[in-house]
């Protein structure tokens, strides 16, 4: 399902009361190359709550670690994209780390930690986009510029 919040569209799938998967807020023009469902006329207090959540997060209105106390999320990925994700979940709010020191602490190699990141289901709730190349901002999903201009909402806020 699609919820609209203010101007943003976020795509949430639920499994019961947990979030399974997300997408970051995205404007209309641009929620249907992410995700196909369908925009909710109505939204349940719990999608719209959640939905709020992630505009939050986006605008960095909210730390992430107090959204993952009150989502009900549940992460189904393998047991290495959990390893990944969970390292990251340590990254504080308007800090980076860059992949090879993710790859470093799991004893890997900063490719597959990118490929993991990819497959992040819940974005910004696990905030993989705070997580660079050595000389770069990385990949992102959703694409660079969001990225960037995520991670300049931390910096703004973080001061």
């Amino acid at each position: 399902m699609i919820v609209q919040i203010k101007d943003y569209f976020i795509g949430m799938v639920f499994k019961g009361n947990r979030l399974v998967k997300n997408t970051i807020p995205l404007r209309e023009e641009e929620i249907f190359r992410f995700y196909n469902g369908k925009i909710l006329d109505r939204p349940s207090k719990m999608y719209t709550k959640v939905g709020k959540i992630i505009l939050k997060l986006y605008f960095a209105d909210l730390d992430d670690r107090i959204a993952r106390d009150i989502v009900d999320y549940e992460l189904n990925v393998s047991p290495f994209t959990r390893k990944v994700l969970e390292e990251v979940k340590k990254i504080k709010f308007g800090e980076t780390v860059s992949y090879g020191d993710i790859a470093k602490i799991l004893n890997t190699s900063p490719r597959a930690v990118g490929v993991a990141l990819s497959k992040n289901p819940l974005p910004l709730i696990i905030p993989c986009h705070r997580v660079v190349a050595k000389n770069s901002l990385g990949g992102y999903s959703y694409g660079i510029e969001k990225k960037k201009f995520i991670l300049e909402m931390e910096q703004i806020k973080k001061r």
